[in-house]
C-alpha cells in the first residue's frame, strides 16, 4: 500500500507492473519449492537432487567453455577440478555455485575487494550475510586467506565439503543444502540452511544440466527425500 509502481499493461481485472525487488516468501511459495514432487520428474529440475559428493570426471576444457567471458572465473576450469578432487565435491556443481553467487564472475567479491588493505576473493558467497553481504563476505575471505581467485575457489570448496556435503547433516545435494530436511524431521524446525532464497537450489541447475549434456558418458546419482 502506498508504493509507487510502473504499470506495464492493463487488463479487465488486473494490472501488470514492473517488479524487480525482493519480497518475503509466502507459505505457498515455500511449499512449492520444498516439495520434491514438483521437480523430480523434470529432466532438468531434478538435478537439484544430484549427489554432490560424486565426481563428474569433466575436463578443464569443457568447464572453460562455460566460463568464457565470466569475469575472474574465465579460464578457471582447472581450479574447480582441483577443488573437487581435494575435497570430494562435484566440480560441475562448484562451478555453477560460483557463477550464481558472483553474478557470472562479475561481483565485487569475484573481482577482488580490499579488506584491511588486502585484496580478497569469495566465490561461493560464504559468510556473506543478508544486508552486509559485501563486507561480511570479504571479512570471511580475509580471515581465511583467500587472496587469489584460485585459492578462493579451492579453499571455499573445503567449507562446503566440511560444513554441508560431508558433514553429519548429510546435506549432499543442492536441495538438502537449501532445506536441510533431516534436521527438520529430527528437531521440528529449520536450521543450517545455505541460503535464504527459496529458489536457490533451482537457480543453479541450468549450468549443471548444460555441462552434463556436453559429456560423452556419465553416471548420475540422485538423493530424493520423501515426506510423510
Amino acid at each position: 500500500k502506498g508504493t509507487s509502481l510502473i504499470v506495464l499493461d492493463v487488463g479487465n481485472e488486473w494490472l501488470k507492473i514492473q517488479y524487480t525487488t525482493w519480497r518475503n516468501a509466502t507459505s505457498s511459495d515455500v511449499s512449492y519449492y520444498l516439495n520434491p514432487k514438483n521437480f523430480v520428474n523434470d529432466e532438468k529440475l531434478r538435478f537439484q537432487f544430484l549427489d554432490l559428493s560424486k565426481s563428474s570426471s569433466v575436463s578443464a576444457s569443457v568447464l572453460n567453455t562455460f566460463l568464457s567471458g565470466k569475469g575472474t572465473l574465465n579460464n578457471m576450469g582447472q581450479a574447480f577440478i582441483d577443488a573437487g578432487k581435494k575435497y570430494n565435491v562435484n566440480e560441475i556443481y562448484l562451478l555453477s555455485h560460483a557463477l550464481l553467487e558472483t553474478g557470472q564472475g562479475t561481483s565485487p567479491l569475484a573481482k577482488g575487494y580490499s579488506y584491511n588493505g588486502v585484496t580478497v576473493y569469495n566465490m561461493y558467497g560464504i559468510g556473506a550475510y543478508d544486508g552486509t553481504a559485501l563486507t561480511s563476505g570479504a571479512k570471511y575471505a580475509y580471515e581465511h586467506g583467500w587472496t587469489t581467485p584460485y585459492i578462493a575457489i579451492v579453499e571455499g570448496a573445503k567449507f562446503i565439503a566440511e560444513q554441508y556435503i560431508h558433514s553429519s547433516n548429510n546435506q549432499n545435494t543442492l536441495y538438502k543444502m537449501r532445506w536441510n530436511p533431516e534436521y527438520m524431521a529430527r528437531y521440528g524446525g529449520a536450521s543450517h540452511q545455505y541460503a535464504t532464497d527459496i529458489g536457490w537450489a533451482v537457480k543453479q541447475i541450468d549450468s549443471i544440466y548444460n555441462i552434463y549434456r556436453q559429456l560423452d558418458s556419465y553416471t548420475l546419482y540422485f538423493d530424493i527425500p520423501t515426506y510423510k
